[in-house]
């Protein structure tokens, strides 16, 4: 079998598991539509029971984003933050999102903000927003299987120059995806952020109750998690606002 019939047979294999599962994703583009009806009516529960049966089926940001949409037009603009914040963790530099973080800021006492992301982040989630995650676990295993058809040639015919040259390509295009892939999955599971949950919570100068009192916090306020102790996290709101708080009193994004 020739290398180019093997290569083709790779990319057959890809696109037939896409279209297997296609079907899972056809019933949750349905979910969206009918959630967007709903929405557009007004029947903002009814459009929100709809939209969490998409995210559990997809995870998909756009799903949180309308989960937020609808909680928000309900009144509940803790829960709409924290599905906002929960969306931005997958698409970061989506302006909409960002818009609506801050519309619900409107409704929330404490103002502070966490310091921007710097160049080198930005980039990386610039690049990360061009390439979703199916898309990257699609050229992984497209990678994968070229990887393996070289070497199966490699091995039926003998040592080539331009076949050592094509395999050492195949690697570390493998390599270099592969340590891509492990890195999004590390960083879609890492909760590192929390939206404060109670009114007055205070932020303390250790964990445990017997440390001093710094400040006290309110719902809404977006905290990025450094230590853990316990029961008890160590939290930055903004450069001057930092303690400890009992991780009850978060919710984790």
């Amino acid at each position: 079998m020739s290398l180019r019939r093997m290569l083709r047979l790779a990319v057959l294999a890809v696109l037939a598991g896409a279209t297997l599962s296609a079907p899972g994703f056809a019933g949750a583009r349905e979910d969206f539509s009918a959630a967007h009806r709903a929405y557009s009516q007004g029947r903002f529960r009814e459009a929100l029971a709809l939209y969490q049966a998409v995210e559990r089926e997809t995870g998909d940001w756009q799903a949180l984003y309308n989960i937020g949409n609808s909680y928000y037009k309900l009144g509940d603009f803790l829960q709409a933050k924290v599905h906002y914040v929960r969306a931005r963790k997958l698409r970061p530099l989506e302006p909409a999102i960002a818009r609506n973080i801050a519309m619900a800021d409107r409704h929330f006492l404490d103002d502070a903000r966490l310091p921007a992301p710097g160049f080198f982040v930005r980039a990386r989630q610039r690049l990360e927003s061009w390439v979703s995650m199916d898309l990257l676990s699609a050229l992984l295993l497209l990678a994968a299987l070229a990887l393996n058809a070289l070497l199966f040639r490699l091995l039926a015919r003998g040592g080539r120059r331009r076949l050592y040259y094509a395999l050492a390509f195949a690697l570390l295009l493998f390599l270099g995806l592969g340590a891509c892939h492990v890195s999004r999955r590390a960083e879609a599971s890492r909760r590192d952020v929390a939206v404060v949950a109670e009114a007055e919570a205070p932020l303390r100068s250790g964990p445990g109750e017997d440390n001093t009192v710094l400040f006290k916090v309110n719902p809404g306020l977006e905290v990025r998690i450094v230590d853990r102790s316990g029961a008890w996290v160590q939290v930055a709101a903004s450069e001057r606002i930092a303690g400890w708080i009992e991780l009850k009193r978060l919710i984790l994004i």
